[in-house]
């Protein structure tokens, strides 16, 4: 059977500080065995790192890792052909790296990793960005560790939680934030790793009974698990839940070689069964099964020069291999990893997003 995608590639650009066309849109077409790839429309903005798309896929936001960050959000007709810039806002901070939705649904949620900040944005009736309604400052919570930068590096929203979870890759902590009314966000806790991990990336399962994080110093990935907490009987039905904690189990290296691993990315597959795992450095894509009580690496496969970031279709996986100025295309097929194609021209491609099927 014959399935089509549009993907969103994103990258550091010639108008900013890359190679790259700022945001491309490629169809893409799959009959289980091969991969045609076609390019639609591009739009020349300035070191997009991230993009996300709306949950309709008839917008495309983008987060531009500038001075002072921008919001930048297209609107993309059905075959990717025409893409219009309908909204671009400047936040206060820089650096800007990841975004996400947030969990009252009207809202984006931005990570600044140059200026250690969140930035909360609001969304209007049709999902266009509007103003910025709340910053959060990481500098706030150094705790006198003077020699310690912040860097938050994304936003994850926890599944089954009211929880967003943002790793600071300087403060080697996870902050876990609560969205309340208005859209503002609030401390709620955090996950503790010990110094010189530098937590980039997580990924949840769908009850986030289980977090497993990319930590990019230490080349490891921390599996940090919920721990269950019955609330006291005296306290009143109608009382807000108290925040749920997760304690690290498990430190387990992404990669196999011999190189230092800066890790970026991670994914669970579709079924929960394994994750994915980008190491910079060795430049490699590590699968670690799940089955065990902690993860176990099975597959490592090479890809292009310095992969940054990667997105699942189906049975492939997709790598923006950022120095290597191309895609990668693998194939996942239960625990083993395989090259599916010759990789895709993308000069300086940072980030890839299927569009969702609305």
């Amino acid at each position: 059977m014959t399935e089509n995608a549009l993907l969103a590639v994103a990258g550091y650009s010639t108008s900013g500080t890359g190679r790259g066309r700022g945001i491309e849109l490629l169809a893409l077409r799959s009959d289980g065995q091969g991969l045609a790839v076609e390019r639609r429309a591009a739009v020349d903005l300035p070191d997009p790192s991230f993009v996300l798309w709306s949950e309709d896929g008839a917008l495309l936001h983008a987060v531009l890792e500038t001075e002072p960050t921008r919001v930048v959000t297209l609107r993309v007709d059905e075959d990717g052909a025409r893409a219009e810039v309908v909204a671009d806002l400047a936040l206060d901070g820089a650096g800007g790296c990841h975004l996400a939705h947030g969990s009252d649904g009207r809202s984006l949620v931005i990570a600044q990793y140059g200026s250690g900040s969140v930035a909360t944005v609001g969304l209007d009736e049709e999902g266009l960005p509007t103003a910025q309604i709340d910053l959060d400052d990481h500098h706030e919570l150094i705790d006198g560790i003077a020699e310690t930068a912040p860097h938050p590096h994304q936003v994850v929203a926890l599944p089954g939680t009211e929880a967003l979870a943002v790793p600071d890759l300087g403060l080697d902590r996870v902050m876990l934030y609560r969205q309340g009314a208005g859209g503002m966000i609030d401390i709620a806790g955090e996950i503790s790793l010990s110094r010189g991990n530098g937590p980039r990336h997580l990924v949840a399962d769908h009850e986030s009974e289980q977090i497993h994080i990319a930590c990019e110093l230490s080349g490891m990935v921390a599996t940090a698990v919920r721990a269950h907490e019955a609330s006291p009987r005296s306290v009143p039905a109608v009382m807000p839940q108290a925040p749920r904690r997760w304690a690290v189990r498990s430190m387990m290296p992404a990669s196999g070689s011999e190189s230092a691993a800066a890790l970026s990315h991670i994914e669970l597959v579709a079924d929960e069964s394994a994750l994915l795992v980008a190491n910079r450095g060795p430049d490699t894509l590590s699968l670690l099964s799940l089955d065990a009580m902690r993860p176990q690496r099975v597959a490592e496969v090479e890809v292009g020069a310095h992969p940054r970031h990667f997105t699942q279709w189906g049975d492939l996986v997709l790598v923006a291999a950022q120095e290597g100025d191309r895609i990668d295309v693998l194939r996942r097929r239960g625990e083993e990893l395989s090259r599916a194609r010759d990789p895709i021209p993308a000069p300086s491609v940072a980030c890839l997003a299927v569009r969702p099927v609305a």
